[in-house]
Parts: structure tokens; sequence; C-alpha cells
């Protein structure tokens, strides 16, 4: 099983793949972040830096969904922090924000369709849900340098997004979405999974 974690930056979606990961005993798979060269220069000047960083997110979560699918089909769990599908949604706004100009965008989106049929969506999206205030404080509280000056007009625009696009795939795949305003026990998250799509994620223990 393939499941999916999605929301804004700073939601929470790495906290719950580690520990949802953990308890079920599946592979964990996160964001490219410390891998990637052009993060912090995009953050300090996004129009100059957007499309180059979002070329080399699109091409690490591409081989990171591969790798993902090869394990799934050996009936291996993976839990996944953000999806290649969310990219699209990181650059469509970097578009909308006139970080990357129409030209860079329209090949950006040229690229991803090219790569869309060998893609499949995860068995299950989790969708965390989390106020605006809860993400700018928690985005504060991770510390991280280069994401001080963040535009929360910026999450608010790709909270929305997220919401849409997890709308439009509802008739191919099974989304769960979970008020994240206040971080759950993960045995609760594995318990409303198991019951919203009427399996069992982790073996009984036995005596």
């Amino acid at each position: 099983m393939h499941i999916g974690i999605v929301g804004c930056m700073g939601v929470g979606k790495s906290r719950l793949t580690e520990a949802l990961s953990t308890t079920l005993g599946f592979r964990a798979f996160y964001e490219p972040v410390k891998e990637n060269p052009y993060l912090d220069d995009f953050y300090a000047d996004p129009k100059r830096h957007a499309a180059i960083m979002q070329f080399f997110m699109l091409t690490a979560r591409f081989r990171q969904h591969l790798e993902i699918q090869d394990l799934v089909a050996n009936r291996l769990g993976v839990v996944q922090d953000q999806v290649i599908f969310g990219d699209v949604l990181y650059g469509q706004l970097t578009n909308e924000f006139g970080y990357m100009d129409a030209r860079d965008y329209q090949t950006y989106r040229t690229h991803f369709e090219a790569l869309r049929p060998l893609l499949r969506l995860p068995d299950v999206l989790i969708q965390l849900d989390v106020d605006l205030d809860t993400v700018v404080r928690r985005i504060k509280d991770r510390g991280r340098t280069s994401e001080r000056g963040v535009d929360p007009a910026y999450l608010k625009r790709l909270s929305a997004l997220f919401s849409e696009w997890v709308d439009s795939v509802r008739d191919q795949t099974q989304v769960i979405r979970l008020d994240w305003n206040a971080f759950r026990p993960v045995d609760d998250v594995v318990r409303q999974i198991e019951s919203e799509l009427n399996l069992q994620l982790r073996l009984p223990v036995t005596a």
C-alpha cells in the first residue's frame, strides 16, 4: 500500500509520515529538502531561481515515485511525505505569484505531462487540514532560516490548491481528510484509516 500525505508546507506531514511508518512497519519517504541545492536560493530570490528549483524537485520526486511504485508492486508498504502531483501545484503557485514566468511554467508542465503516464496515484491520500495561523506558527517553530519571509498569502493559496486537487481525484483513489490543527496520536490516525477504508493495516497481536 502507498499512503501519500499531502498539504501545505509546515502542516506536519513529516511528523505524521515518521509516526505512521514506524507504527505500521512501512517504508518512509520524505521530501528532498536537504538534498535540494536551490531551496535557500529560491527563498532569497524566487524570481531568479523558481524554474530551476521546480525542475530539480520534479526530477527528485519522479525518481522517488518510481522507487515507491516498485516497492508497492512487491507488496511493501510505503508512507510518503508529499507526492509528485503536489509538485505541480507548487509550480502553478510560483507562476501565479510571478516567480516563474509563463514560458518556464509551460515548459515545466510539458515535462510533467511527459512523465504523467508512468505515474500512479497513491492508494490512499491523507490531506492534513490546518488553519493559516497554525501553519505560520509551525513554520516559525521549525526554525528554517530560509522560510522566515514566506508570504502568508502564498501559504493560503497553497492550501487552497491542495484542497482543490484532492477533491479532483476523489473518484480515482481513497481520500482521508484530517483536521491537523492539533497533532493526534498515531494510533488514532491508524484507527481512522482502517475504519474509513474498512481494512486492517496492522497485524493482530498474538498471545
